[in-house]
Order: structure tokens, then sequence, then C-alpha cells
């Protein structure tokens, strides 16, 4: 049964706080004891302005105020928010239409499913938020053919680029050379344990390795394996600081470069003998695609594709997982119809619990939406997660519905020619997960007695911890 509409608001008409509070109409979700951690997201918002500020964003004159303007989401919330995340999105659906300014984020926020639909398609409006990325960044994040830091017709090649070594025969192939065998041993490894913490056991294994497995690298070797994760830290540690830490960014570029030559052996053997990774296609395929490819470019390109395809799919994971589990009419169509109820438990739990959060551009002229008026310059935050709830384009938007169509109609993977070139890769390995699961573990279930999940994070969030009882 649909959750009902918190409020009677009129969203026809723009609604500030202070119109509504004066109508007596009050958020139910501003509260004394809301609990939310000022100190914490000011600190994260300081850090964020320096990132914006280094990619070409407006910056307030102090980062501490930010830039006044209307309408303003509720007090005591902002995109950076990590608490009752869910009740934030019901009350701005409630109350407003996008955009909203986030005082605390200094941005706009787009939450409607249309205006998110809109922003993403047109970047002659809402910029990639790289187009003026500095040399520190382009350096960490490896440099070359990188589609993220990419812009216009380069972007553009490296996409179809993208989707062509992405594709649907071609993921069969990494589904049964490097998917399947992967999530086996993973689930070797298990055992006969009867209780499992499966955020860490399994969602955390399976993406790297089987990213790793595409770049020719043996990942086997738990060592390394590590090593590679314990370098990506440190790279996401000095991302975290807004690139202002000194000592931070002297190690973000070290492991930069160690995650450099650990990959060009195995980026120089794709180019020599080359085999099924996706490695050997890079170097196979470039020339037909119009691409001259060399070392540097090639790097560039593996490198983003370990950071894209692994903590994304990660967090997904634990999401449909959790999504599978929580409902007993949910599992009771798996077991019905598996086939179909897993393909509809995936869309609806990428839907539900999205874990990219946002994504943020930079408006690069003038421009009106409704009662907001938006500079050259100002930050954006398109809020895939919020469109995903948006009640106004889905009906019951908080409750798991198998049969929605069309299944694929959400924001999770992002829209336009920034949307995510892996996401039938990601719906294929979230698939096999599931899949390879209910064929050992046909019982499993939410361990009741365990600490419950929560959904944590901010830019990128999962179900953790993900406590479950494989069998009796």
């Amino acid at each position: 049964m649909c959750e009902p509409r918190w409020l009677h608001g009129n969203r026809s008409a723009v609604q500030t706080p202070r119109a509504i509070a004066t109508a007596g109409i009050l958020p139910l979700v501003i509260e004394p004891t809301l609990g939310l951690r000022r100190r914490a997201v000011a600190d994260s918002t300081r850090k964020f302005y320096h990132m914006v500020e280094l990619m070409g964003g407006n910056m307030p004159a102090d980062a501490e105020t930010a830039i006044s303007r209307e309408p303003i989401c509720p007090e005591g919330f902002s995109i950076f928010s990590s608490e009752r995340t869910f009740e934030f999105y019901r009350n701005l659906h409630d109350q407003y239409r996008s955009p909203v300014w986030d005082e605390a984020a200094n941005g706009w926020i787009l939450f409607d499913y249309e205006e998110v639909a809109k922003g993403q398609r047109d970047e002659s409006l809402f910029a990639n938020a790289y187009i003026n990325a500095d040399d520190t960044l382009r350096r960490i994040k490896g440099g070359g053919a990188n589609i993220t830091l990419s812009q216009g017709e380069e972007h553009t090649r490296l996409r179809r680029f993208h989707l062509k070594l992405l594709s649907p025969s071609n993921v069969e192939q990494y589904r049964v050379a490097h998917m399947l065998p992967i999530i086996e041993q993973t689930l070797d490894a298990l055992g006969n344990a009867r209780r499992i913490e499966a955020a860490s056991a399994i969602a955390d294994r399976i993406p790297p390795r089987v990213i790793s497995s595409l770049l020719g690298m043996d990942h086997r070797d738990d060592a390394a394996m590590d090593r590679l994760l314990e370098l990506n830290h440190e790279i996401v540690a000095l991302i975290s600081t807004g690139y202002r830490s000194e000592e931070g960014r002297e190690r973000a570029l070290a492991a930069s470069a160690e995650l450099n030559e650990i990959l060009l052996p195995h980026i120089r053997k794709a180019r020599e003998t080359p085999s099924n990774d996706f490695i050997s296609r890079v170097w196979q395929e470039a020339p037909a695609a119009g691409l001259e490819l060399d070392e540097e470019a090639a790097l560039g390109l593996c490198r983003e594709l370990f950071f894209a395809g692994s903590d994304t799919t990660v967090y997904g994971i634990a999401n449909v997982l959790f999504t599978m589990l929580s409902q007993p009419e949910v599992r009771t169509a798996v077991r019905t119809d598996r086939d179909k109820a897993l393909k509809a438990v995936i869309e609806e739990g990428m839907r539900l619990r999205s874990v990219v959060m946002f994504r943020h551009r930079i408006c690069v002229q003038d421009v009106t939406i409704g009662d907001a008026h938006i500079r050259k310059g100002d930050i954006v935050f398109i809020g895939n997660a919020a469109a995903n709830r948006d009640p106004d384009h889905y009906h019951c938007p908080a409750d798991v519905d198998l049969e929605r169509r069309p299944p694929t109609d959400h924001f999770a993977f992002g829209r336009g020619n920034r949307s995510c070139i892996g996401s039938h890769f990601a719906r294929t390995e979230m698939r096999e997960v599931l899949d390879m699961m209910l064929d050992r573990y046909p019982d499993m279930r939410l361990d009741p007695d365990a600490e419950p999940p929560v959904f944590t994070g901010t830019f990128m969030r999962r179900m953790c911890p993900l406590h479950l009882i494989l069998r009796d």
C-alpha cells in the first residue's frame, strides 16, 4: 500500500519555508531533534567548495556563508545530509518544485523527474563538472583517454568506443570468462558458514576482482588486490579534502604513479599478446573507432574503468540484495519466477536506493527555471536519487513494485551522454551474484538478531552492514 503524502500543499506554485510556516503548514521533517551534524556538513562543504573552484564553479566570498537565493530548501537539510534522506526528498516533492537553493552546499538542487532528465540531456546549459579540471586532478585520475575528464567531440568518440567495448555481446564473453569464476570462488570461500556479513564477504570482494581480471591481472592474489584498494583509498582521501592537503596530494600522486606502474606491464602485454581481456580489446578495436591510442591514453582509459566499475557495483550488490530479502512478497516472487523477478528486483533496488545520490554540474549560462534564477558558474546538483522517488512520476514511489513499467525508467545510471557506459555490465554482474546465491542458499534471509542495515554514505550509499543467515 502506498505511503500517504505527508502534506496537502499545492506544488503548482513554489512555496518557500517562510511562506509555508506563515500558512501554518510547517514541514514535518524540520524537527529540533534532527541531529544533523552541522559542523561536519559545513566542513564537507568547505572541502567541496575548493574542489568546485578548481573545476571552474562560482565560490561565495566566505565559504562559511552561502549566497542567499530562493526558493531555499528546508532548514536543517542539504544534499550533503546523510540522515533522514528520504524524508527530505518527500518534503521537497510535497512542497516545492525544482530547483531549490541549498545553502549548505552552495548550489541548486534539481529533484523533479522532468527537470532532472532535462538537466542531464543538455551540457550546453549544465556542463560536466570536470570541464576546467586542473593538471593535478587529471594526473590523479590517470589522464590519457579518461572519459570522465573528456569534453565535446573527444567525449563523443570515447563514449562510442566504450559502448562498443561494453556491448551486450562483449559483456556476455566477460560474464563467462571473468564474472562467473570469480563469483563462484567468492562463495566457495565462505565454506559452510551459516551467518555472514554480506557487504564485506561478498559485495566488497567481487566487483574489484572482476575488473582486475578484465584488466589482465591476477585476481586471486589477495595481497595485490589489497594493495590496489589501498592506493585507491589514498586517491579518494585526497579528493575528500577538496585537494587542499599538500601531504595528501603527494600521497595521492605517489599512489597514482604506483597504479600506473602496476597497470603498464599489463597494458603492454595486452598489446603484444592479446587475449580475451578488456585491455586487449582496447588495443584491437581502437583503430577502427578512429582513436590513436598510445600507452598514456590506454592507461587513462583503464584507470577509469577500475574506479567506475568497482565501488558502484559493490554498493549496488548490497542494495539489490537488501531489496530482495527485506520483503516477504519479493522473496515469494523470486521463488515463483526467478528470471522475471530478479530483473525487476535489480531495477527497483537501484531506483529505490540509488548508489550515486546526485551528480554535480556547472551552469554555463544564466537561466530561469520556474521562479529560480540560476547564474552562470552556479553549481547545480542533479538529484538522481530524489527524482527516482518523484510521486508525480511514479505510483507509490517508496514501494517495491516488480510490475513497474517500464522497469528501467529511473536515474540510477544517469541519463544523456554522461550516463553510465557500464550499466549493462553492472546489471549482469548483480544478476549473476543474486542468481548464484539463490542457487546455493535458497533459504537465505536477513539476520533478525544482528545489527540492522542502514543506508549509509553521502555521495555514494549502500545498505550496510548486511548480516545474513545463509542456512538453518
